[in-house]
């Protein structure tokens, strides 16, 4: 079975399309659930991750962008994944991994969260792409800004 950790940034790209309409987050999500990715997967939101976009809404709808407020991700083909005292013991030995040593708050938990269930990182922050990237699989959808380049790491 395929897992995919969906950090901040790509959650929230769900949510967000271009001027035509197209979002790499959004396109990917999709793919997975009409079954391009062929096989089960798991889609993984780390608890953390539901107060960081009600933040990063929030500052959008300060600033006048429009931004959907609620949307649904949840289905049977994800999880909320806890962020407690289970996972800090399962990573005690994760933080000093080279990249990972690099980090900052989520990102470290997100990649954590992906080395421990041998996961791909989902995300749209490049710099926790390039660091994380030395221990775990990551799509940075920055590489499917325009088309669905992610698609060539599952044909």
């Amino acid at each position: 079975m395929r897992k995919f950790v969906w950090d901040t940034s790509a959650i929230v790209n769900i949510k967000e399309p271009n001027s035509d309409g197209y979002s790499p987050a959004h396109s990917f999500y999709k793919d997975l659930n009409d079954g391009w990715v062929e096989g089960e997967y798991l889609n993984i939101f780390p608890a953390l991750a539901v107060f960081e976009v009600e933040a990063t809404v929030s500052k959008k709808h300060r600033n006048r962008q429009p931004i959907l407020r609620e949307f649904y991700l949840m289905g049977e083909n994800a999880i909320l994944y806890d962020v407690g005292r289970e996972l800090i013991s399962k990573c005690v030995d994760l933080f000093t991994l080279d990249g990972f040593d690099t980090l900052q708050g989520a990102d470290l938990v997100f990649a954590c969260i992906a080395y421990i269930e041998d996961a791909y990182l989902i995300t749209m922050d490049r710099k926790l792409a390039m660091h994380a990237s030395k221990q775990i699989k990551v799509i940075d959808l920055n590489e499917s800004i325009d088309s669905e380049n992610y698609r060539s790491l599952f044909e």
